[in-house]
């Protein structure tokens, strides 16, 4: 079965990220790709990712959906408080490997003041839509590639590597249970063998009770220059339909380019789902 991929890539977050992603994409590289010697994981972490693998590959298979979004783009201080910010209400529609947003509103509000943007992000959402359906399977490949997956467009199994196919190149831990919102989790880190700004690896907030992954909290496995820091939260809820969704993704970055010192912070909320309606780019 495919694997579905997470389809974010919000206007505010373009807005917010595009130009910074292409500052990070210098940073590219082929070295430090050597794995590390195999090791065996413990006893009580592989039999929770055992127990993860089969759950995520018990949810049915979405291949279009429709959701309400809510975004922000903040260009930060050193401090992390924002110096401008873009906000957007939107509808995500997505179509198979294609998707699509319909922006409801927009402002930007920097230096006390706040303007409506909802025309622009309207013009680029469209460009992006018709972009899409123009390219190939490989140039959008091509293009996430270059974009070094830094732009929240992954497929579901770089974020959970469980499966049999993609453990093997990872070592887990237990950390021991904690609580999440109030609800008891256990916490389980992986630790990628290989040392590559590719690969994701991180924390996972594991329900005891069902091994549904409800949150995970991820970062590059290596972290090239110019980058200094990157970081994505990711927050899921199983949905009454059976859907594993994800509902809430946070993107922070520092890039630190000779002069431009550069720090962003995105987010972005999904709600109100609905399946199979409207063809993505249309």
């Amino acid at each position: 079965m495919p694997s579905p991929r997470l389809h974010i890539r919000p206007a505010a977050l373009a807005l917010g990220l595009s130009w910074l992603l292409g500052l990070t994409a210098i940073a590219q590289s082929s070295s430090g790709r050597m794995p590390s010697p195999p090791q065996s994981a413990p006893p009580d972490a592989l039999a929770l990712v055992e127990k993860v693998a089969a759950r995520l590959a018990s949810y049915p298979e979405l291949e279009s959906w429709r959701a309400r979004a809510s975004s922000t783009s903040s260009r930060m201080a050193s401090d992390w408080r924002p110096i401008s910010v873009v906000s957007a209400e939107k509808i995500v529609t997505v179509d198979g490997a294609f998707w699509s947003e319909e922006i409801l509103s927009a402002t930007e509000t920097a230096k006390g003041r706040t303007r409506d943007i909802t025309e622009k992000l309207r013009k680029e959402a469209r460009e992006n839509a018709a972009k899409q359906r123009r390219s190939s399977a490989d140039e959008r490949k091509a293009d996430q590639k270059r974009r070094g997956r830094r732009s929240l467009d992954m497929a579901r199994e770089e974020i959970f590597p469980f499966g049999p196919e993609r453990r093997s190149g990872y070592d887990f831990t237990v950390e021991g249970p904690s609580d999440l919102d109030g609800a008891p989790v256990v916490l389980l880190r992986s630790r990628s063998r290989v040392r590559s700004d590719d690969r994701l690896e991180g924390l996972y907030f594991v329900d005891p009770a069902t091994h549904d992954v409800r949150r995970a909290e991820l970062t590059l496995a290596k972290v090239p220059a110019p980058l200094k820091r990157m970081e994505i939260e990711l927050d899921f809820e199983v949905l009454p339909e059976g859907y594993h969704m994800m509902t809430k993704a946070v993107m922070r970055i520092h890039v630190d380019v000779i002069i431009k010192n550069i720090r962003v912070e995105a987010v972005e909320t999904y709600g109100d789902f609905k399946w199979g309606e409207g063809k993505a780019g249309s």
